[in-house]
């Protein structure tokens, strides 16, 4: 019994564990998103002052 309950704690962990490493994911790949979005709008900007 006791190995079915540290299995069970194991694959809870684990979920958790997945679950942390979506979220980490998503928020790096927007962070991406947002800083190259952010450098081509200050690249672009600072283009149309020089022209």
């Amino acid at each position: 019994m006791s190995k079915v309950l540290g299995t069970f704690k194991n694959m809870f962990l684990d979920l958790i564990a997945m679950g942390k490493g979506f979220v980490y994911g998503f928020v790096m790949v927007g962070l991406c998103i947002a800083i190259c979005g952010a450098l081509i709008y200050g690249f672009q900007f600072l283009k149309n002052l020089i022209y």
